[in-house]
């Protein structure tokens, strides 16, 4: 367990939650939306499992694995592995000059609106978690 680095990858992930809202107000950017949406998503997951004490590796398939094992396990409320696997699937499409009627037919406010209550989820887990490490230091 690595809570340092968990509160490193949220604060990345608010960054990035930061740059998708903005790209989701009109006129959207709906390439640069989804992409950021993307990549928070990943950081909320590898910040949860640094929390939690999960070995995690730098590659997609891992990230959509650990965030199915948080979901079965009850560490979170919603299982986020589908939506990361669609999310890549749109922002390949983006890297390869291809964005499709799938990027234009994505909510952005939905998207943007659920990756932050993700955010505040995964926040008050890693709250939780250094407040308690902090407790047994006393």
């Amino acid at each position: 367990m690595n809570l340092t680095n968990a509160r490193d990858h949220l604060d990345l992930a608010q960054k990035q939650w930061d740059s998708a809202a903005t790209d989701s107000w009109e006129p959207a950017e709906p390439e640069s939306c989804v992409s950021s949406v993307f990549y928070a998503y990943e950081n909320v997951v590898v910040a949860l499992a640094e929390a939690f004490g999960i070995c995690w590796k730098k590659t997609h398939p891992n990230k959509v694995d650990i965030a199915a094992r948080l979901a079965k396990d009850g560490k979170v409320s919603k299982d986020i592995s589908q939506l990361l696997v669609r999310l890549n699937g749109l922002r390949k499409d983006i890297s390869y000059g291809e964005p499709g009627s799938n990027l234009l037919s994505e909510d952005l406010e939905t998207l943007v609106s659920d990756l932050e209550s993700m955010i505040d989820e995964a926040d008050t887990i890693i709250s939780k978690l250094e407040e308690e490490g902090s407790e047994g230091v006393q």
